[in-house]
């Protein structure tokens, strides 16, 4: 079966994480108090999804509901909502809470805080806090402010991709996921850190899927995916 089926392989992806967040640290994105709800959600949502390597459908299920997004000193944890079946979930595998701890936690470098999940989440809870109808943690960004669909979310994180991928690739939302993981793993975190973090029961799809040979790599799990990117040295463009 093995050989009449071979699995797929893919080619790394020729973005890079760091690109797209050195765009998320400029405007329209920054300064937050300037920025759109549009451009706000837009990066709210790469910014938890690199930091957790979580799947659309966990995204799309977090929640403001009490207890299910809770503030705390050096952070924000997150949980689905309860009606949410993760697409490993078994009933002796249950994905762990979303714990995302601050960027000021672990960088006193003041320019390291426009990457910052946590910030971008407390600016987003409270900018939609009075247009707000439903419990979905993500709304679509315009009036009637509706709960956002998967697809869109999928959306959100092609369109910031896209400007920074190869000519004829595909930008693929999934890949958020993996180049966070790979980030982390060649920073040095253990894999029992990252599979907890990404909800994998076993190391087999990580290794198999997700491990890309990306280049940059630097801290703990949530700060070696959103560390201060790297600029390109003058005159050094991609192709």
């Amino acid at each position: 079966m093995f050989n009449q089926r071979p699995p797929a392989r893919r080619l790394a992806p020729s973005w890079s994480l760091s690109e797209v967040l050195a765009v998320l640290a400029e405007a329209p994105f920054e300064p937050m108090h300037q920025s759109t709800l549009e451009h706000l959600t837009h990066k709210t949502v790469f910014l938890v999804a690199a930091a957790s390597a979580r799947r659309r459908s966990c995204l799309h299920a977090l929640t403001t509901k009490p207890g299910f997004l809770r503030h705390d000193r050096d952070g924000i944890r997150l949980l689905p909502d309860p009606s949410f079946l993760a697409k490993n979930q078994t009933a002796s595998f249950t994905p762990q809470e979303i714990s995302l701890p601050a960027i000021t936690t672990m960088s006193s470098v003041e320019e390291d805080k426009r990457w910052c999940p946590v910030r971008a989440l407390r600016w987003y809870v409270e900018r939609t806090r009075l247009v707000r109808r439903h419990d979905q943690l993500f709304l679509v960004p315009r009036r009637p402010y509706g709960p956002a669909s998967k697809d869109s979310i999928s959306r959100w994180m092609r369109d910031l991709i896209k400007p920074h991928i190869a000519k004829g690739e595909s930008a693929r939302a999934h890949d958020v996921r993996g180049q966070a993981t790979s980030r982390a793993w060649f920073a040095g975190v253990p894999l029992e850190d990252i599979m907890k973090a990404a909800s994998w029961k076993t190391p087999s799809t990580f290794v198999a899927t997700y491990l890309t040979d990306t280049v940059s790599a630097e801290a703990a799990f949530a700060s070696a995916s959103l560390r201060q990117p790297t600029r390109p040295t003058p005159g050094h463009q991609r192709r």
